[in-house]
């Protein structure tokens, strides 16, 4: 087992929600105060901060969790104990979320875009969160989508550590060549 004090405070479920939810919580506020987005546009900023949030999970998962260390050994450690809620450093999750909501703050000309397109970001976190706890829940395998995610998950965790790092969409497992065939998953 790692010993978690090595990577100082952690979070766990549903503790790791908290830094997400205040951030989104700053970023409505300070949405609600910028006048520089119409209606259409901010739904369409939303939809692809969200879109986004999947490819950097997929890339968060395949080449930070699973190849560079410490992350590597503290994510193996989840893989060989899914049943124990991950914990996550509250360092990681910090700089993560700051990431999320900062980036494209410096980036983005225009204020009120980047504000929307960083809520989509974040509110893509919050849901892998939430789906990403219920995929370690035996109960989930029989909802409809969230079953295919389990299977998805599932397969990835029990001796395919090189495919399959999407939890939110398999769109990136495919593109990149990481998907299985349907062949290889288990229908469950």
């Amino acid at each position: 087992m790692v010993d978690f004090r090595s990577m100082g405070p952690a979070l766990a479920f549903p503790q790791t929600v908290l830094l997400p939810l205040v951030a989104l919580g700053l970023l409505i506020r300070e949405c609600l105060h910028t006048a520089d987005v119409d209606l259409t546009a901010a739904a369409g900023l939303l939809v692809f901060g969200l879109a986004v949030w999947t490819l950097a999970e997929y890339l968060l998962h395949r080449f930070i969790l699973h190849r560079i260390e410490p992350f590597r050994r503290w994510h193996l450690e989840h893989h060989w104990h899914p049943e124990v809620p991950m914990r996550t450093p509250l360092l990681f999750s910090l700089m993560l979320v700051l990431g999320l909501a900062g980036a494209p703050l410096l980036l983005w000309a225009s204020r009120g875009q980047a504000v929307v397109f960083s809520g989509g970001l974040i509110l893509g976190h919050l849901a892998h969160e939430l789906v990403h706890y219920q995929l370690h829940r035996a109960e989930c395998s029989r909802k409809r989508w969230l079953g295919e995610r389990w299977r998805y998950h599932d397969f990835h965790h029990h001796g395919h550590e090189g495919l399959a790092f999407g939890t939110l969409s398999s769109v990136w497992d495919s593109l990149f060549g990481t998907r299985p065939g349907a062949r290889a998953m288990p229908d469950r």
